[in-house]
């Protein structure tokens, strides 16, 4: 027996959406036998028709977010993210500038090799400084 029509109309007169409606299967009869708003709100109150509670968005993520402030820091900013850590991220953002700058024919393959090699060597910290030594190898015309 098919009740969506029902559980459309219960949606409707209790002013709730479709996907929260629960319908009781052993009362599956007297839903299908309602037909005015009277019998449905009825049908509520004996418990044959559930309305589900709403769901929320979960907040854990900003909850987690908002515990990491200065006050619960244990310990150096060394132990929270390592040298390491930092190092193989700064460096993989200079290599991916490097390549972009590579592809968009700013620096030649022969500067794209040197740089890399200075950016692996620790000469080239920041992509400001990578953007102003390509620019003066490219004006050097090296």
């Amino acid at each position: 027996m098919n009740l969506r029509s029902k559980k459309e109309l219960v949606a409707r007169t209790l002013g709730v959406g479709v996907s929260r409606i629960k319908l009781m299967p052993e009362a599956a009869e007297r839903i299908s036998d309602a037909i005015t708003r009277d019998e449905i709100r009825s049908l509520v109150k004996e418990k044959a028709i559930i309305v589900l509670q709403k769901r929320g968005v979960s907040r854990a993520r900003v909850k987690k977010d908002k515990r990491s402030g200065p006050g619960s820091r244990k310990g150096s900013k060394g132990a929270r993210q390592g040298k390491k850590e930092v190092w193989v991220k700064k460096v993989r953002a200079l290599r991916r500038h490097l390549k972009y700058l590579l592809e968009h024919g700013i620096i030649s393959k022969e500067n794209y090799k040197k740089l890399y090699r200075w950016v692996k060597g620790g000469q080239i910290r920041t992509i400001k400084r990578l953007d102003e030594v390509a620019k003066e190898l490219g004006r050097r015309g090296e």
